[in-house]
């Protein structure tokens, strides 16, 4: 018999309970991840979909902007960390016949699935976190939140397992015939940023995220709806991955996304429902499209230097990889127009007059900056602490002008 089948049913119904709990108190990201995880875990409970929807149709239509981060954890561990050392228990006793290769194929299949449900007990809180935190930064650069997605991240988590067991998260064909592996770690491989922890908490990813360029890109995307996001935490080899991806897709296509909201397509049913959250250019008259920038107007806490971490940012041809620590704060704008900018000047300033600064746009070799209208200022020395910043950036987009000007400020330490 399956020793975890009657904890999967504790598992789902605590899951369910505590959807019901967060919906009552209008958590928007508390409320869908438990009501994703006690379906992902086998509920077909009307109300727990009911919840999902709802929550979804809400952020996406901008009616609710998320971004309140979790204060009071106690509701979760109370429900969850019984259940997670309970799976921790099951999980210590296959793991020995994986490592040593003596493992039936039930036996691997009850533990892949542990590792998944034991991750998302044990961390429950601290994925709530992290998404809050995503859409926290997201309402600050004024665009609408995204909601953590299930199946995928589930995938990430097992591919974490994987990678932080073996040390294998690179580009190289994996071990197959490990009986750890699973198709989640290509999974990963294709789609995924892999990183080895190092100075950062996992439920502070987004806060990680805000140093770097490459990997920061889909964080500006208007029209994403969906986070993937997993970790494992008890590697041998890497004792902490962190995997994570912002997709683009037409998830929930009955809820346009802003940029054909914004283009002047027909309006969907919801069209009552719809909360303008996006600031927008006008291009070629009607058309109007979303624009984004990092760091966002006013920001007080910037990073000052380019990240410590570099995973994610190895496609970068100038400057080499190895430099890329030596620059200051990546800073990016992006008009939501499948174009390349034109007639572009960009300047960053500081207090002692204007910063030097590599300036990348898409279709550069140098760096993969994706098919939108993209400026990238890269400056060639790390930023001074605690100092504030203007950044000036003028161009065209389909031969119509654009412009914006707005101001930072770094952190102090």
């Amino acid at each position: 018999m399956d020793p975890a089948r009657k904890l999967d049913a504790k598992l789902v119904a605590a899951c369910s309970d505590l959807a019901r709990s967060f919906d009552e108190k209008k958590d928007p990201e508390a409320a869908h991840f438990f009501a994703e995880c006690a379906l992902g875990f086998g509920s077909s409970d009307d109300k727990t979909k009911e919840i999902k929807k709802k929550w979804e149709t809400e952020v996406y239509l901008g009616r609710s902007r998320g971004g309140v981060v979790l204060k009071d954890s106690g509701p979760i561990e109370a429900a969850m960390g019984p259940l997670a050392k309970e799976y921790k228990a099951i999980l210590d006793g296959l793991v020995p016949k994986a490592t040593t290769k003596a493992i039936s194929d039930e036996d691997r299949k009850l533990l892949h699935g542990v590792v998944v449900k034991y991750e998302l007990a044990r961390g429950a809180a601290e994925y709530v976190r992290a998404v809050q935190r995503f859409n926290e930064l997201r309402a600050k650069m004024k665009l609408r939140a995204i909601l953590w997605d299930f199946e995928a991240s589930s995938k990430l988590i097992l591919a974490g397992w994987y990678m932080g067991e073996t040390g294998d998260y690179g580009a190289d064909p994996s071990d197959k015939t490990s009986p750890l592996y699973s198709e989640a770690v290509a999974f990963a491989k294709d789609y995924a940023v892999r990183s080895p922890r190092i100075a950062y908490e996992f439920s502070h990813y987004a806060d990680h995220l805000r140093s770097y360029a490459i990997i920061k890109l889909d964080l500006l995307n208007p029209d994403v709806r969906q986070l993937w996001l997993g970790q494992w935490t008890l590697g041998r080899k890497h004792r902490a991955m962190t995997l994570y991806r912002i997709p683009r897709g037409d998830y929930r296509t009955d809820v346009q996304t802003p940029s054909k909201w914004y283009s002047g397509e027909p309006k969907a049913a919801h069209r009552d429902m719809w909360q303008d959250v996006e600031e927008t250019i006008s291009l070629g008259g009607t058309l109007r499209s979303v624009i984004a920038h990092y760091p966002y107007d006013g920001e007080a806490d910037a990073p000052w230097a380019f990240g410590d971490g570099l995973d994610g940012e190895l496609d970068w041809a100038d400057p080499k990889v190895k430099d890329l620590r030596k620059c200051g704060l990546p800073i990016l704008l992006r008009v939501f127009a499948t174009a390349k900018p034109t007639d572009v000047e960009a300047e960053l300033g500081g207090k002692t007059g204007a910063v030097p600064c590599r300036i990348y746009l898409n279709g550069d070799t140098r760096v993969p900056l994706g098919d939108f209208a993209t400026v990238l200022l890269l400056p060639e020395r790390h930023l001074e602490k605690g100092t504030s910043y203007t950044v000036t950036v003028r161009g065209k987009v389909d031969g119509a002008p654009f412009d914006r000007k707005w101001s930072f400020s770094t952190r102090r330490d």
